[in-house]
């Protein structure tokens, strides 16, 4: 039998303490289940594993892990405020180019 380590609890919607900040740690099936709960409307698995992929990418989220079953590990800690830093930015551009006049 090969030694190894046991294996980590399975991520939960609710925040994780860290010794720097809490941490929100979610899998993408979890969002999912939240987005439904929440908003009342059901994304599939794969296209919001996709939609996070993107703002991985774009660094909007943090993929953190693979789960053994083959699920995405997400940190969303900060996406709120970089997602909104973002489109807060992007409205000042289009307002003072709709001031300037060169939309």
């Amino acid at each position: 039998m090969t030694d190894r380590p046991p294996s980590p609890p399975s991520p939960t919607l609710s925040s994780t303490k860290s010794t720097e900040k809490s941490r929100t740690v979610v899998t993408t099936s979890q969002l999912a289940s939240r987005i439904e709960t929440t908003l009342g409307c059901r994304l599939e698995d794969a296209f919001l594993e996709d939609v996070l992929l993107e703002l991985d990418r774009s660094d909007y989220v943090e993929w953190v892990r693979i789960t053994r079953d083959g699920e995405y590990v997400w940190d969303l800690t900060n996406s709120a405020d970089r997602i909104a830093t973002t489109i807060a930015t992007r409205v000042v551009d289009w307002v003072v180019d709709w001031l300037e006049g060169t939309d």
